[in-house]
C-alpha cells in the first residue's frame, strides 16, 4: 500500500511516500528533522543560520558543524562536476565606483579541513539548491534503512527513492503532464527557466531540463548546469552519459540516448 504526506517547509513543498502505512508518520518525522537541521545550517533566509558566520568571516578560517561542512562539500563537488557552471559562491559587489583590490574568488579557492572552512575575502556562499538536493538523498537513504520500507522523498523539484519500490514502480510527474518511472535508489531533478519575454531569450534556450541518475546532488547539479549551458547542454549531458530530457522554448522535447532506458522514458 502506497501512502504519502505533504507539507511546506524550506520554501518548498515536501512529499514523503512510503510503501508501508505504519511507516508514514516516523518517515515524515525523520525527513522533517533532516530538513530542519540542513535549513538551520545553510538557509540564507534565516537570520540564525550557521552559514552567515562563514559569509561574515571574509578570509578568516571558520569552524563549522559537521552538518554545514557536509553541505559545503556537496556544493563544492557539484562545482567541480559542472566545471563551475553551478558554484557555491556569489561575489558581493564593491561599493559603486570603488574598484576591488582583491581578485574575484572562485570555488577553487575554498578549502574545508575537517570542519574548518577556509574561504577568501569576498566569498559569499549560497548553497541552497545543493543543500536541498543533499537532504533529499540523505532522507531517502535514512528512511529506507531505518524503517525497512520503500520510500520516495521530494523537496521541490528534486526527488530520491530508497528501499523496495511499490507495485508499478515509483511514478514521478514532470512539468507538462508527463511522468516517468524511477528505479529503486534513483534520483531525479528538474531545473526550470524563469518566465521571460520570448524576444529576450537566445535561440535554443531550454525551458526545463530533467536529469535522472543515482544521486540527488548529481541530478540537481547536472540539470541546473545543462539549463545554463544553453545549446551545448545536450552534447555535455551525452558526454557525461546522463539520462536527460530537455524541453526547448518551442515546446519540443529532446532526450539523451541514456533516457531511452525503460525507467526513464
Amino acid at each position: 500500500m502506497l501512502v504519502d504526506t505533504r507539507w511546506n517547509a524550506w520554501n518548498e513543498e515536501i512529499t514523503v511516500q512510503v510503501t508501508e502505512g505504519a511507516a508514514l508518520a516516523p518517515a515524515a518525522r525523520r525527513v522533517g528533522a533532516l530538513i530542519a537541521e540542513a535549513e538551520s545550517a545553510s538557509s540564507l533566509r534565516r537570520g540564525d543560520a550557521e552559514i552567515h558566520a562563514v559569509n561574515l568571516a571574509q578570509g578568516r578560517p571558520v569552524r563549522v558543524s559537521a552538518s554545514l561542512a557536509r553541505l559545503l562539500r556537496s556544493a563544492l563537488w557539484v562545482a567541480r562536476m559542472t566545471d563551475g557552471a553551478v558554484g557555491p559562491l556569489a561575489v558581493e559587489p564593491p561599493p559603486s565606483g570603488v574598484p576591488s583590490i582583491h581578485p574575484e574568488p572562485t570555488f577553487e579557492d575554498v578549502r574545508i579541513d575537517d570542519a574548518t572552512v577556509h574561504a577568501p575575502y569576498g566569498a559569499y556562499f549560497d548553497i541552497t539548491g545543493t543543500a536541498k538536493a543533499d537532504t533529499v538523498g540523505r532522507a531517502a537513504i535514512l528512511v529506507a534503512g531505518d524503517l525497512e520500507c520503500g520510500v520516495l522523498v521530494r523537496i521541490g523539484a528534486v526527488v530520491a527513492t530508497g528501499g523496495h519500490p511499490p507495485a508499478g514502480g515509483w511514478q514521478v510527474g514532470l512539468p507538462g503532464n508527463t511522468s516517468i518511472e524511477l528505479s529503486p535508489g534513483a534520483a531525479l531533478a528538474t531545473a526550470a527557466a524563469p518566465d521571460r519575454d520570448p524576444d529576450d531569450v537566445l535561440p535554443g534556450a531550454w525551458t526545463q531540463v530533467t536529469v535522472v541518475t543515482d544521486d540527488a546532488v548529481g541530478a540537481y547539479g547536472a540539470a541546473t548546469a545543462a539549463l545554463r549551458r544553453g545549446v551545448g547542454a545536450v552534447s555535455w549531458l551525452q558526454e557525461q552519459e546522463l539520462a536527460a530530457r530537455l524541453v526547448d522554448r518551442a515546446g519540443r522535447v529532446h532526450t539523451t540516448s541514456a533516457w531511452q532506458h525503460p525507467h526513464a522514458a
